[in-house]
């Protein structure tokens, strides 16, 4: 257990957006990856006048201190159509090399969608440098296709992996390039019903963390991982399972917020987050393992009599453990964290407040930065669009 006897060391708040906040719309869903030389912020914005929403992007080169909007993308239908669940990532082997990916789709009533996906040649600053296609395969929005999220692991591999209904009942598949995005195939994660998974790649190992309905009315968070740059996967179980009661939503954030998940390894040990039920409310759990996913014990984090949402893990060598989520705190919401220096094998004494303002998920990343990060809106276009 880490006893924390000061304020974390948080700078001050860094508007990255030009957010008018007296508009009372809102910027969300901000995804964010980091390389030697920019920081980039791919995000939802419901503040463009003549349409509902656009995905933007924009960038840092001095470490977050100011920022420089520098594309959008935009539903070509404003009335039908909406984009969003917006990801980014930083290829490591170039620092100027980023990719975005998003999900599009139109009528809210019976959606079908595709994932877009973008990358620059060239430095990542300019507009003309970026280009996007439809990331394959394109199936002319036949099909549901939900909350893309992105890794990049080195060398040109890059691996998204969204929900899809094409083959019957929701599951994960990835779509994986070994060659910067020219090409790409498709992995099926076959046998489980899931709608939303995450990455996280420690050394030379990537997991895979995903909810698993297949015992519904219980939900379980299933890990996975794979030793070959995710061509192949194999499961490590079910981390935790629970009964989410009535509903998959909390008393105060009307949306399916137990089905969230989040991964995070430093050696034989792996974490992940989740939501269950504490009484009526919402409170942040952890699953913990430290023999590399044989056994697996959890937690609550922090628990308290209000509704705590959408948590994100990271770590730290050697057994260091991080989470952060929202509260609602009276009538906002708060960012909170709290840490452990044993993986969870203690329970975390205290936890620091971050911030207090309207709702915004959170995504952790250790090491410089703690930043904000994606809710999973499930409102997208119906076409690809040009950044502009």
């Amino acid at each position: 257990m880490i006893l924390l006897l000061a304020d974390a060391p948080f700078g001050p708040n860094v508007k990255v957006s030009n957010w008018d906040i007296t508009t009372g719309l809102d910027q969300l869903e901000v995804s964010m990856a980091k390389s030697p030389s920019w920081i980039a912020a791919h995000w939802i914005d419901l503040d463009w006048t003549g349409w509902f929403s656009a995905n933007d992007f924009a960038l840092s080169s001095d470490g977050g201190s100011t920022w420089n909007f520098i594309w959008y993308i935009r539903p070509p239908d404003t009335v039908n159509c909406w984009i969003g669940d917006p990801s980014v990532a930083s290829e490591p082997s170039d620092p100027n090399q980023f990719y975005a990916v998003g999900m599009i789709y139109c009528n809210p009533y019976n959606p079908k969608g595709e994932i877009y996906f973008c990358k620059n040649t060239g430095t990542p600053d300019n507009v003309s440098n970026w280009s996007c296609s439809i990331l394959p395969p394109n199936d002319n929005w036949a099909y549901f296709k939900d909350k893309p999220w992105i890794m990049a692991l080195g060398g040109g591999v890059i691996l998204v992996n969204y929900t899809t209904d094409k083959y019957g009942n929701y599951e994960i598949d990835i779509a994986r390039s070994i060659n910067y995005g020219s090409s790409w195939s498709t992995i099926r994660l076959t046998g489980v019903v899931s709608t939303v998974a995450y990455f996280y790649k420690d050394g030379s190992t990537v997991y895979l963390s995903q909810n698993n309905f297949n015992s519904w009315p219980t939900i379980a968070i299933r890990v996975l991982k794979s030793m070959d740059n995710g061509a192949t996967w194999t499961s490590l179980g079910d981390a935790v399972s629970f009964n989410p009661g009535s509903s998959t939503s909390c008393p105060s954030f009307n949306r399916p917020a137990k089905i969230h998940n989040h991964i995070t390894a430093q050696g034989n040990n792996i974490a992940v987050s989740f939501i269950k039920p504490n009484g009526s409310y919402c409170n942040v759990g952890v699953a913990y393992s430290t023999n590399g996913g044989s056994t697996w014990s959890n937690k609550y984090v922090a628990q308290t009599s209000t509704d705590q949402i959408l948590p994100m893990v990271a770590s730290s060598s050697p057994s260091n453990l991080y989470v952060m989520w929202q509260e609602k705190v009276g009538s906002q919401w708060a960012t909170k964290w709290a840490s452990s220096t044993n993986w969870a094998t203690k329970t975390p004494r205290d936890t620091i407040t971050m911030d207090l303002f309207m709702m915004v998920e959170t995504y952790l990343q250790y090491g410089q930065t703690i930043i904000t990060g994606k809710m999973r809106e499930r409102y997208i276009s119906p076409e690809l669009l040009t950044p502009q």
